[in-house]
Formats: C-alpha cells, sequence, structure tokens
C-alpha cells in the first residue's frame, strides 16, 4: 500500500473512530468486550482497505464490519447467562446506523452551512475553533471582545437555523 493510501486509512479511521466505538459499545454494552471489538474492527479495516471505495462514505463500510465482529463475539460468548436476543441486537444495530446517519447529515449540513458563511464570520469562527481568544480576534479585526461574541452569538444562530433548514430539506443540498 503507498503512503498516499496509507494515509487515507488513517485519517478516516481517526475522523470516524468514536462514532465506530459508539456503535460497538451500543451492540455489546460492554465496554472492555467494545474496546477489544473496535481493535478487530480497526484491524481488519487496515486488511480489507484495499478493497474499500473512497467513493463511498467510510462509517457504514466500517461499522459494518463492526458489526460482524460483534456477531462472531457473539456467537462464541453464547455460553454467557446474559446475553441480548439476536433480534433485540438486530434492533439495536439498526437503531445505530439510523443515529450515526443523522449524524453524518449533521456534520455534512454544517460544513456546507459554513460554507455560504460572509468571509468575515468564516474567519471569525476559523480564529475562535483554532484557539485563538476572543480578545485576540477583536484585536486582529480591530473590534471590541463583545462585538466579537455577538458575532460569534449570531454566527451560532444562523448555522442551527441552516443546519436545521438543510436537515429538514427546506434548502437545496
Amino acid at each position: 500500500m503507498d503512503a498516499d493510501r496509507h494515509q487515507q486509512f488513517a485519517e478516516r479511521v481517526v475522523r470516524n473512530q468514536h462514532r465506530v466505538f459508539r456503535y460497538i459499545v451500543s451492540l455489546v454494552a460492554n465496554r472492555a468486550d467494545a474496546e477489544e471489538l473496535f481493535q478487530q474492527t480497526c484491524l481488519t479495516l487496515w486488511e480489507h482497505w484495499d478493497r474499500y471505495d473512497p467513493a463511498l462514505d467510510f462509517l457504514p463500510w466500517a461499522c459494518g464490519i463492526a458489526h460482524n465482529h460483534v456477531r462472531n463475539f457473539r456467537r462464541r460468548k453464547e455460553h454467557r447467562q446474559v446475553q441480548l436476543d439476536a433480534d433485540v441486537v438486530e434492533l439495536l444495530a439498526r437503531r445505530s446506523e439510523a443515529v450515526l446517519s443523522r449524524e453524518s447529515d449533521g456534520v455534512a449540513a454544517l460544513r456546507d452551512c459554513l460554507e455560504t458563511l460572509p468571509d468575515a464570520s468564516r474567519s471569525v469562527i476559523q480564529g475562535y475553533y483554532s484557539g485563538r481568544t476572543v480578545r485576540e480576534i477583536a484585536a486582529l479585526r480591530d473590534a471590541t471582545p463583545n462585538a466579537i461574541y455577538k458575532m460569534l452569538d449570531r454566527i451560532r444562530v444562523a448555522l442551527h437555523e441552516c443546519v436545521a433548514a438543510r436537515l429538514a430539506g427546506e434548502v437545496p443540498g
């Protein structure tokens, strides 16, 4: 595997690791088991990375592999007294996938909404989330900290309304 594909793999795993882990936890409920299954999932993702189509969304692919590991884990651990019924696990898997999908949709909508912001608003947001203080941003923009706080609040409201509208299908994607 070339360095570029290796970098792509690392970026996608890092970007989605928390969601994949939460998905696994929702299916096994035991954090130690979930951590082991997450490690197995990451290993399988790496082993099958050459089969992954980068045009497709990474998260459903990763969750599908995680789901297979959970099913295999449940088969191996059938002798345990407390086990969720297979139908319940399937229901939880579907619900978790739906939540993850909505979460991904929300992130995509936020990304789109950020792109529609005026340059000045976008630069204030970038400064704020890159670790600058409101006072530093105000000094760079020749404004008062209070004006920057108000601007951040207006941007937050605008982004909230934009994301809500996009998720409701009211704004073309």
